[in-house]
């Protein structure tokens, strides 16, 4: 099975390089990825893509894919994924001690003057 969303090349003009422009493409590929993946899923069958007007299949060619549907579905493992890495900071956090916590950083020696 042809997985259209993987179809990608980063170096798009074939110099050698990778540009800006090319760079920013990458990532906005890379964010849509989980978005377009799930469409062609969808656009596997028939009766469940033709009422949402989905096309992402071999057959309906691939319209639907880096659109509105697939910038939504996107979204929501990547918020999933910002949400775990935080959870995981804040694991590290409590797991290895914060700086302030063994006295980096402040200075906890208190002077007295007479």
């Amino acid at each position: 099975m042809w997985i259209e969303s993987f179809n990608v090349s980063l170096d798009a003009n074939l110099d050698g390089w990778v540009s800006l422009a090319e760079a920013w493409a990458g990532l906005k590929w890379l964010y849509m990825l989980p978005g377009n993946l799930l469409l062609e899923i969808v656009g596997q069958f028939p009766s469940l893509a033709g009422p949402f007007r989905i096309r992402a299949s071999e057959e309906t060619g691939y319209a639907s894919l880096n659109g509105w549907f697939s910038l939504l579905f996107s979204l929501v493992p990547w918020l999933y994924a910002l949400v775990k890495l935080c959870d995981l900071r804040d694991w590290m956090r409590q797991r290895f001690g914060s700086r302030s916590a063994h006295g980096h950083g402040n200075n906890t020696h208190h002077h007295h003057h007479a």
